[in-house]
């Protein structure tokens, strides 16, 4: 354990750093008329020997800076202790049958158990670390059949979102013959007798990291065929962008289709299987929102959405009288916005977030409240998994200080008991999280979260790292972390900021983190990093920015917006060229957050006004920056942060070191073994060390 030691500064006053050689074209695009250059345009082409080069020098280069960092080593052992702890995922019940995943601390991959009658001993039913010599192939998604007799499950090969599909006989533990390719962002939806199943897929892409992924479309497979034969049940080609997505809902009888093209917004359509695959109904709707069915029975279906209800309701509709007109609601629009409902036996659970943590509601079918469940503390709940039809449920839940344990909710009392909880080679109770108020610039109130040893007081001088995240209606609550773990454990100061974007709040909240709003986010991030250093907690040389995804844009503006304002910067598999973002994979999908270069020449020239690959400037004197990603990454391709980094080495060549981080066998971030999730922690963590000291 490395509870108490001080850190030790890298000799980080570098002069002159000799980065590898990025050549400089002279691309140039045009946006309304306006030239804007590209000079690293060739980065984007993973098949060009100069990037296969660049990649293999900057790996060389920022290998051999982070492993001689002075509390590398240490923190790797930290984070081995920390991460080698065995752990269990809530389970799924099916046909009488119990399936979960489980790890036993030193796993490279979660292995998949079944067994029978409530039981949680099992035995193994699929272990994906017999896939890959590395631990880099994943389980990414299973999902039993009604009855439990088979499981299809999808194998992600070194992080890629990209899926193949194969079906295990759950009797004798051995995959059926058909194997099923090109699918991504894809859920199974079984059939009610087992039979058979609904799914996407894409036709088969030109390049799997690059290409830009178009006419997803959902297909009925039936055990035992050729995939060849599988029945294309609906598809737009009218609309390549739209994703169809099939699930199941509590209840029988309909396949049920998400129907979205960005993140914002989607319709619902339904299956009623049958020959040749089966019927597609669309389900009506007045109003752009957020639809998601919840329970159906023979005649209707209750949805959660956003339709009228910026913090999310509940109907019920009638699909023999579906106009939205004839829907009854059924649990109203509320202060607190709803992160997810759940059909447990007869009844609702609601997940409420009060001031970004859970708050569970049970509810009857009518909608009359009957009560909350408490829960263990302060913290978030992951996912509600019904047990069969019965009263009960399991409940995954979280907090800063928990990995996320299992407990076994009971509707009709509401009462919870642990039914597993992991093991931490810690105390928790040395550790305290506050949540305080800072002023964004346009006099919004911005919440974070302050997490610490108890024992640490704002003398003003604690190395602070500062995590957010702020788009897509994402919600960022209190949940557990090895890394701030580690963290805090040696002195540092843990936040994550509630940010504008996000759906915390609801609706109100996200749309103002969106589009022509987005500086709202970077703003709000600034107001809390501000309010850490005033408060006392901090100083400017000693703070962190990061974040991962739409968080590694957030922390790419940071550098570019305020340099000044932080000691160090870690983008991790970020959006960073704002501009180009949508020609990518599935990026075209961000569209609704972010707006598009060539939608207008305002929306153009406000994109181009933050995206941090176009705003780096000689001589703004940028604090140490590691910028992080993966080679594998099909959702935010790398490109974004190879230009970026590229870009930052040629505008300071001299100074604090600018470096980027590529983990080979990986992808956006799920999926990775556990040595790699071991190796990136501890080169973040030394390089957090190395500069915040």
């Amino acid at each position: 354990m490395l509870s108490g030691d001080t850190p030790v500064a890298a000799d980080v006053t570098l002069s002159t750093i000799d980065y590898p050689v990025a050549e400089r074209s002279g691309h140039v695009d045009t946006y309304f008329g306006t030239a804007v250059p590209d000079p690293y345009r060739w980065l984007e082409d993973p098949a060009d020997p100069r990037t296969a080069a660049w990649v293999e020098a900057e790996s060389n280069l920022t290998d051999g800076f982070l492993r001689t960092l002075p509390t590398r080593e240490a923190r790797a052992a930290q984070m081995a202790e920390l991460l080698q702890q065995p752990s269990l995922e809530q389970p799924r019940t099916a046909g009488g049958h119990l399936f979960w995943r489980a790890n036993d601390g030193v796993q490279a991959q979660s292995v998949l158990f079944v067994s029978r009658g409530g039981r949680a001993e099992g035995r193994v039913l699929l272990d994906p670390n017999t896939l890959s010599a590395d631990g880099t192939i994943s389980l990414a998604a299973w999902y039993p059949s009604p009855s439990g007799r088979h499981v299809a499950w999808a194998a992600s090969d070194g992080g890629s979102d990209w899926n193949t599909w194969r079906i295990r006989d759950v009797r004798s533990g051995r995959d059926l013959p058909e194997r099923i390719e090109w699918s991504k962002f894809s859920g199974v939806a079984w059939t009610s007798d087992g039979r058979g199943f609904f799914y996407s897929r894409y036709p088969e892409p030109a390049d799997p990291l690059e290409s830009s992924n178009a006419n997803m479309a959902v297909y009925h497979h039936r055990l035992g065929t050729p995939v060849a034969g599988d029945v294309r049940v609906f598809d737009t080609p009218e609309d390549p962008a739209l994703m169809p997505i099939a699930y199941t809902a509590r209840g029988s009888g309909r396949v049920w289709l998400d129907l979205a093209s960005d993140m914002l917004t989607n319709t619902l359509a339904y299956v009623v299987p049958g020959p040749a695959g089966g019927r597609v109904r669309h389900l009506p709707t007045t109003t752009p929102a957020r639809y998601e069915v919840i329970a159906q029975d023979r005649f209707h279906a209750w949805v959660y959405t956003t339709a009228d209800a910026p913090n999310g309701r509940l109907v019920r509709v009638d699909l023999r009288r579906p106009d939205p007109a004839n829907w009854r609601e059924v649990i109203a629009d509320g202060p607190d916005g709803i992160s997810g409902v759940a059909a447990v036996g007869s009844r609702f659970v609601v997940d409420y977030l009060d001031d970004a943590a859970s708050r569970l509601e049970v509810f009857t079918r009518s909608g009359r409240s009957v009560g909350e469940v408490a829960l263990p503390g302060f913290g978030s709940v992951r996912t509600i998994t019904p047990r069969g039809d019965s009263p009960l449920a399991f409940v995954s839940y979280t907090s800063f200080t928990q990995p996320a344990e299992v407990l076994s909710l009971d509707v009709g009392t509401r009462l919870t008991r642990r039914w597993y909880a992991p093991p931490v080679p810690f105390d928790s109770a040395d550790f305290v999280t506050e949540q305080i108020w800072a002023t964004s610039r346009d006099g919004t109130r911005v919440p974070a979260f302050v997490s610490r040893l108890r024992s640490l007081a704002p003398t003003g001088d604690h190395p602070t790292w500062l995590f957010g995240y702020g788009g897509f209606n994402i919600s960022l609550t209190p949940s557990y972390s090895p890394d701030a773990i580690a963290w805090m454990q040696r002195g540092g100061v843990y936040v994550v900021a509630t940010l504008r974007g996000g759906g915390e709040f609801g609706e109100t909240w996200h749309e103002a983190g969106t589009k022509f709003q987005k500086q709202n986010v970077f703003d709000d991030f600034i107001a809390v990093a501000e309010w850490l250093v005033t408060s006392g907690w901090t100083t400017a040389d000693r703070l962190a920015a990061n974040g991962r995804s739409n968080g590694g844009l957030l922390a790419g503006a940071m550098l570019t917006q305020r340099p000044d304002l932080f000691g160090a910067v870690v983008p991790e598999v970020g959006v960073l060229d704002m501009l180009r973002y949508h020609d990518f994979t599935i990026g075209y999908a961000w569209a609704g957050d972010y707006g598009r270069s060539d939608d207008s020449e305002e929306m153009f020239r406000y994109l181009r006004g933050y995206s941090p690959l176009h705003n780096v400037r000689a001589g703004a004197n940028y604090p140490a920056t590691l910028v992080m990603t993966a080679e594998r990454d099909d959702r935010v391709v790398p490109a974004h942060s190879y230009k970026f980094a590229a870009a930052l080495q040629h505008a300071q060549p001299q100074g604090p070191p600018l470096l980027i981080r590529i983990e080979r066998r990986a992808g956006h971030g799920s999926g990775a073994s556990l040595q790699q999730r071991i190796d990136m922690s501890a080169d973040r963590l030394a390089f957090l060390d190395a500069h915040l000291a």
